[in-house]
C-alpha cells in the first residue's frame, strides 16, 4: 500500500481533482460537526415525551421494589413474589379440571352447531365432531382414576359424556343437525353442567387458600399487610371474577382497588407486574401531585372534558 502526502501523487490523479477532493472533504466533515452542534430544536417536544417515559419507567421499577409481597393469579393457578424469590403454587386437584373438561365437551358441541345455523354441515365441522367424539371417549374412559374418591360424581360425568356422544353421531350420520336436538341435548345434561360449575368454584376457592395458608406463615405481619394481588384474565369474565372475590374476602376490601388489580386480557406476568407498578405510582401521584389518590385512575380529561360537553351543542349535518 502507498502513502501519498500533498504534493506527492500519482501521475493518473490530477492535481486539480485531489484539491477539490481535499475541499470537498473539509466542507463535508465540517458541516456534519456543525450539525451535530446544533440543537435539534424541532424533535425537542418529542425528546421530551419521551425522556418522561423513561422517567416515569424507572420510578415505577423502583415503586414495584418497594411494593411488598406480591401474589399473581392466572387461573387456578398462584404465584408469590417475596423478597426477591418466585414461588408457584402447588397442583390443583384433578377434581376441578375433570369437571370443567367434561363442560368443554358439552360447550364445544354447542359452538359447532348454534353459531352456523341448523341444516347440512360442512365436512369440516364433521371432521371436528370426529375429532370432539375421539377425545370424548378418551376423557370418559379416565373418569373413574380421576374421580376415585366420588364414584357417584365420576358417574354422573360419565352420563353428560354419553349424552354427548349420543348426539355426535347422530349429527355425523345425518350430517345435518335440528335445533330442537340441541335444545333437548342441553335440557338434559345443563342441571349436572350447572352442578359441576358450583363443585368447580368450591375446588378452586378451597385450592386458593390451602396455599394461602402455607404462605401466611412465612410472611411476617407487617409484610402482610403490604400484600398485592395481581388477577390476569379475560375482559369478560372480570365481573364477579373468582379470584377477585376470594382475595376481597380474604384482605377485607371492595373488589379491585388499592390491594388487587385486575390485569385485564394480560396474561404475561411481566406486564401483569408493570401494571400493578403503574397503579400503585399513578396513586403516588394522585395524592401528591393532585391531593386525590385515585386522580390518576380516572381519564385526568375526564373531568374537563364533562364540563365541556355539558355545554356543548352537538350536531351534524343532515
Amino acid at each position: 500500500m502507498r502513502l501519498f502526502v500533498l504534493g506527492q501523487f500519482p501521475n493518473k490523479m490530477p492535481y486539480q481533482l485531489l484539491r477539490y477532493l481535499l475541499v470537498g472533504g473539509l466542507i463535508f466533515f465540517g458541516w456534519h460537526a456543525n450539525l451535530a452542534a446544533q440543537p435539534a430544536a424541532k424533535n425537542a417536544f418529542k425528546q421530551m415525551d419521551q425522556f418522561f417515559r423513561s422517567t416515569y419507567s424507572l420510578a415505577r421499577e423502583q415503586t414495584l421494589k418497594n411494593a411488598g409481597p406480591i401474589i399473581h393469579v392466572q387461573s387456578e393457578d398462584l404465584t408469590l413474589l417475596y423478597k426477591g424469590e418466585m414461588v408457584a403454587s402447588a397442583t390443583p386437584t384433578q377434581g376441578y379440571r375433570t369437571l370443567t373438561t367434561v363442560s368443554h365437551i358439552t360447550l364445544s358441541i354447542f359452538l359447532l352447531l348454534e353459531p352456523y345455523g341448523e341444516g347440512a354441515i360442512s365436512e369440516d365441522r364433521l371432521n371436528r365432531l370426529q375429532q370432539l367424539r375421539n377425545l370424548a371417549e378418551t376423557v370418559q374412559s379416565k373418569l373413574t382414576s380421576r374421580l376415585s374418591e366420588n364414584l357417584e360424581l365420576a358417574g354422573a360425568q360419565h352420563q353428560v359424556i354419553g349424552e354427548s356422544l349420543s348426539l355426535i353421531k347422530k349429527i355425523v350420520a345425518e350430517k345435518k343437525w335440528a335445533e330442537r336436538d340441541l335444545d333437548a341435548f342441553l335440557d338434559t345434561v345443563k342441571p349436572q353442567i350447572l352442578q359441576n360449575v358450583k363443585l368447580a368454584a368450591k375446588f378452586r376457592i378451597d385450592h386458593f387458600h390451602h396455599q394461602i395458608e402455607i404462605w401466611k406463615q412465612k410472611i411476617s405481619t407487617e409484610d402482610w399487610s403490604r400484600l398485592h394481588v395481581v388477577v390476569s384474565g379475560a375482559a369478560m369474565p372480570r365481573k364477579n371474577n373468582i379470584a377477585v372475590q376470594y382475595f376481597s374476602k380474604l384482605l377485607g376490601v371492595r373488589g379491585e382497588g388499592a390491594k388487587i388489580i385486575y390485569a385485564e386480557s394480560v396474561f404475561q406476568q411481566k406486564r401483569a407486574m408493570e401494571i400493578l407498578g403503574t397503579s400503585l405510582l399513578d396513586a403516588q401521584i394522585g395524592k401528591g401531585y393532585f391531593s386525590d389518590p385515585w386522580r390518576m385512575h380516572r381519564d385526568l380529561l375526564g373531568n374537563a372534558a364533562a364540563v365541556y360537553l355539558d355545554g356543548l351543542s352537538l350536531s351534524l349535518p343532515e
